[in-house]
């Protein structure tokens, strides 16, 4: 699998479909600075890359790497029909066989704690797949190849919508659990804990909810986020009680209580920790600027 950074999204620079027919191959190519996506509809090709080969028959996806060497490794002995798809992640990617899953909560707080700085995500990808509904997939390469438009402008922004519906489409053929589990249950453990934010949850329900041992959970949560799930969902009650500290007049005590924290103390503690500045010194970066007895004296142009 791989791991696409972002934002900003994927980007399709062309896209197209092609016929080979018995004893024509793809063309071999090194390091050409693009993904280049496969997607088979009938037939199938014989792809290399690097020590590694792929038989991608009907129904089966591949995407070679920007920076490695592909080649055919043999000429295809049936009719085949693919789309390809060219594309760029401008912020970046790597293989998951050799590096650890990026997470959206990793995010660092090199910009002192702007609360309007983007929020960078992964975008997961299997390498190779074998498609579940490989009609669907086959419609989208389809809208996506068409010349079929109402208007020039439209179309562009239209094909870079659907190309991002099918590499959502690729994404959830994924199955995580066979191929990292470790991820996988760090992943649904993330999920619980984004729902739960607000209660108080222990070790104990968290394993009740997931049907793991705490502690296994524990180590899968170390190994794919590189945090505990205390210091987890510790992450989630403070980025809400961020937008709670900007978006309403409420006290501190009561932000903390609604963001998931039992002791309003512990709570300012922890915000200035993660932050480096207390809730007060936050909430005064964006709220009451210009103080309310100066506005009256504001000029309308």
């Amino acid at each position: 699998m791989l791991q696409l950074f972002a934002p900003p999204l994927p980007t399709l620079l062309a896209a197209g479909k092609g016929t080979f027919n018995i004893g024509q191959s793809h063309i071999n190519r090194n390091k050409i600075g693009v993904f280049d996506l496969l997607v088979v509809t009938k037939g199938q090709l014989f792809m290399g890359e690097d020590n590694h080969k792929f038989k991608v028959g009907r129904g089966n996806t591949l995407i070679l790497y920007p920076d490695r060497y592909h080649f055919s490794v043999s000429p295809c002995d049936q009719v085949t029909k693919f789309f390809w798809f060219h594309f760029i992640a401008s912020k970046g990617w790597q293989d998951l066989t050799t590096s650890k899953p990026f997470h959206s909560e990793e995010r660092a707080s090199e910009d002192g704690g702007n609360f309007f700085s983007e929020n960078p995500f992964g975008i997961t990808l299997p390498k190779y797949c074998n498609l579940s509904n490989p009609e669907a997939v086959e419609l989208l390469c389809s809208k996506i190849t068409s010349s079929e438009t109402e208007s020039i402008y439209s179309r562009e922004w239209q094909r870079q919508i659907l190309f991002q519906q099918l590499l959502q489409e690729l994404s959830n053929h994924m199955h995580l659990a066979n191929s990292l589990p470790a991820f996988a249950v760090a992943e649904k453990a993330a999920i619980f804990l984004r729902k739960n934010y607000a209660k108080k949850v222990t070790y104990e329900d968290l394993g009740r909810a997931l049907r793991f041992h705490p502690n296994h959970i524990a180590r899968c949560m170390i190994q794919s986020f590189g945090c505990t799930p205390i210091e987890y969902v510790n992450k989630i009650r403070i980025d809400q009680a961020k937008i709670l500290l900007i978006s309403t007049d409420w006290s501190i005590d009561r932000i903390s209580e609604s963001s998931g924290f039992t002791q309003s103390a512990y709570f300012s503690r922890l915000f200035k920790k993660l932050e480096h500045l207390t809730p007060h010194q936050f909430r005064k970066q964006y709220v009451g600027k210009i103080p309310i007895n100066k506005l009256d004296s504001l000029e309308t142009p």
